[in-house]
């Protein structure tokens, strides 16, 4: 059974009609047209679609392998049919795809490879779980092959260069990621939030790290230029250069557009080799730190994301926004590893569906760029050298250690979101809810990325081990 989807959000003290709050800074209020129009051009199959989502086969599949648990796996064929007939191909190869991951988790290598032939054969014509079986299947194979000795996991398997990727075909990704609402809604509520925290300043420095330096912050000089503050200046923390160069450009044009004062300056070198010295910060400067996608990249390195913190804190930041994904894809256990990653997967896929359509030119690649490292993460590595993805609510214990104290994301920029959601039709299934005081954005009630508001109130820690937390 699916969940329920729900995409209200708990907004106290606003009331909900068809104008946006008009707070010091009411930035997204000027481009409803603009996302109207994005919303529009969505996907082909911007109408739900009719067959069951990826999402709906993969719960399905999961309660008939549970029930098959402790009987021969020729029942399963007569347990599928329980579920109607209509959908047994699908669930049966869904079915085979999880009993294969459980296979390999007790070394029974050959019964895992013939399940993987069942889990491969057919074709859904172009359903998003075909794509899922063919992107789980292929590495499940390759981690099979791993553990038997039959190729070099470092020499065989190719991960995807992300940043190379968004380099080569930055202007389809750009593209795609306007009709998802994933880094629409989290971008957007993230700068507003910020946006709303320094209103009253007049000299401002943003400070941007993570792997996507993004064009969003046109919007955010926009807002400050009607403002008449006397300098903005923004540093991005980047390993790649090429796009954040461009990106920077076109800031620099921008601002001189606008007759603002903005200073753009990058930073070359790794997010958790951050210290305070490296960026020059001027007197009467307020600072506010913009983190996306941060943490799992760091999240193998236990030394790494406390390094980043500290560095952070001495910087004596008005507010970090931190925005990353939502998922409990962090268990030594291979198989439930796996499950976890295959729900993620699951409702991302669906998501492609409802906003892109299949006939998007650019939508494999999306998925390669977007998704195939989160299935890397979670199925080929071993002995705790994956990279993890952690839930808001073991962040937030985390943060505490280090001085971090939870802030409210401004109300105008969530009840933007709403709107936002309620104003596409191929974003319907997307689900915003609260937990504490961040935002969770999901898909059909998965959940798929968090948006935070941070600020340090207490000296931070010794250094303490992220993973004994969990």
């Amino acid at each position: 059974m699916e969940e329920e989807v729900n995409n209200e959000l708990p907004l106290p003290d606003i009331e909900v009609n068809s104008d946006v709050p008009r707070g010091p800074f009411a930035l997204l209020n000027r481009y409803g047209n603009k996302l109207k129009r994005l919303s529009s051009k969505g996907g082909e199959n911007s109408s739900k679609s009719q067959l069951l989502s990826a999402m709906t086969i993969m719960n399905m599949a999961e309660k008939v392998l549970s029930q098959s648990i402790h009987e021969k796996r020729g029942d399963v064929s007569n347990l599928v049919e329980a579920f109607g007939s209509d959908y047994a191909d699908y669930l049966k190869r869904v079915v085979w795809l999880l009993d294969a991951s459980e296979k390999l988790t007790k070394r029974q290598y050959d019964e895992a490879e013939e399940l993987l032939v069942l889990a491969l054969s057919g074709s859904l014509e172009g359903h998003p779980i075909e794509t899922v079986l063919t992107f789980y299947g292929k590495y499940l194979q390759e981690k099979i092959e791993v553990e038997r000795g039959r190729i070099d996991l470092e020499r065989k398997v190719e991960h995807v260069d992300i940043e190379q990727a968004v380099m080569d075909l930055k202007v389809g990704v750009v593209e795609c990621e306007q009709k998802l609402p994933y880094s629409q809604i989290s971008n957007f509520t993230g700068v507003q939030t910020i946006l709303d925290s320094v209103a009253a300043a007049e000299r401002i420095h943003f400070i941007d790290f993570g792997p996507k330096f993004g064009s969003y912050w046109i919007l955010v000089m926009d807002a400050l230029a009607r403002q008449g503050v006397k300098q903005l200046k923004i540093s991005a923390v980047f390993s790649a250069t090429d796009s954040v160069e461009e990106t920077g450009n076109l800031l620099t044009s921008f601002a001189e557009s606008m007759n603002l004062p903005f200073v753009f300056k990058i930073l070359h070198l790794d997010t958790w080799e951050f210290k305070k010295d490296h960026l020059q910060l001027e007197a009467g400067e307020t600072v506010a730190v913009f983190m996306k996608f941060c943490l799992m990249p760091l999240s193998d390195q236990p030394n790494g994301i406390g390094a980043l913190l500290r560095g952070i804190k001495d910087l004596n930041p008005l507010i970090l926004i931190v925005i990353d994904v939502e998922a409990d894809i962090n268990a030594l256990d291979f198989a439930h590893r796996f499950k976890e990653a295959l729900l993620l997967t699951c409702a991302l896929f669906d998501s492609l569906e409802a906003c892109l359509g299949r006939g998007n030119h650019y939508r494999k690649i999306v998925e390669k760029v977007h998704f195939q490292e989160v299935i890397c993460n979670g199925i080929l590595s071993e002995d705790g050298g994956f990279k993890r993805c952690f839930k808001i609510d073991l962040w937030r214990k985390y943060f505490a250690e280090f001085g971090l104290v939870e802030m409210e994301l401004s109300q105008p920029s969530m009840h933007q979101a709403r709107l936002m959601v309620k104003g596409s039709p191929s974003w319907s299934c997307c689900t915003l809810k609260m937990n504490g005081k961040s935002m969770i954005i999901g898909w059909n009630g998965i959940p798929i990325q968090f948006v935070s508001a941070w600020k340090f109130h207490y000296p931070v820690s010794p250094a303490i081990d992220l993973f004994i937390l969990h």
